[in-house]
């Protein structure tokens, strides 16, 4: 923890969380600590949280086809999430739905920061084009919306559609990179993700 530049009262603060995350996940005690410093960091979380973040992550690995451990490995490419806005609870629930549909890890991450990089890429006044349906990707004050409540309306957008129509309407926003983690969410169901999401928020 001081290796990450936490000083005695944050350390002391965060222990008890690094201690739940490693007995809950398996992990050692050296890689859970490493986790937490790294990665409550990246998601704008006080070390005073570290306790909920191990119960968020113990959660999730309880109830979706994941590890502790692989959300890890997720993160590491996808904590830049909460620069767009998106906190550890959506960024969690949504690398979740994509373990349930076998696509983990690094790679997982990896995808879910694509999709979000290309809807900002794609973003004209604030919304994206999902075949004839405009999505917003930014609420009214200027500030991204949660990408499952984006994802939510893309998926009503594609609705009732045919196989070819729905990738080509996708892939008006979305790029060969992105477009398989998407389609694994979609295919989760994003209703289920945000039912996720909700849990994790009321997992401490």
């Amino acid at each position: 923890m001081a290796l990450a530049g936490w000083d005695t009262e944050k350390s002391t603060s965060a222990l008890g969380g690094v201690l739940n995350l490693a007995a809950a996940s398996g992990m050692e005690l050296a890689s859970a600590s490493d986790m937490v410093t790294d990665y409550m960091s990246a998601f704008s979380m006080e070390a005073d949280q570290a306790a909920y973040f191990a119960d968020v992550l113990a959660y999730s690995q309880a109830n979706s086809n994941t590890s502790a451990e692989q959300l890890g490995e997720a993160f590491k490419n996808s904590a830049n999430m909460n620069a767009a806005g998106q906190d550890f609870e959506t960024t969690t629930s949504l690398l979740a739905m994509m373990a349930n549909q076998g696509f983990k890890g690094s790679e997982a991450g990896t995808a879910l920061t694509a999709v979000m990089r290309d809807m900002t890429a794609q973003m004209k006044k604030g919304a994206i084009s999902i075949g004839d349906t405009s999505v917003q990707v930014m609420d009214a004050s200027g500030n991204y919306r949660d990408m499952t409540d984006i994802l939510l309306d893309v998926e009503k957008a594609t609705d009732g559609m045919g196989d070819a129509e729905r990738a080509m309407a996708l892939k008006s926003t979305f790029t060969s990179d992105s477009i398989k983690g998407l389609n694994l969410m979609l295919n989760a169901g994003i209703e289920n993700a945000a039912d996720f999401e909700e849990q994790l928020r009321k997992s401490g």
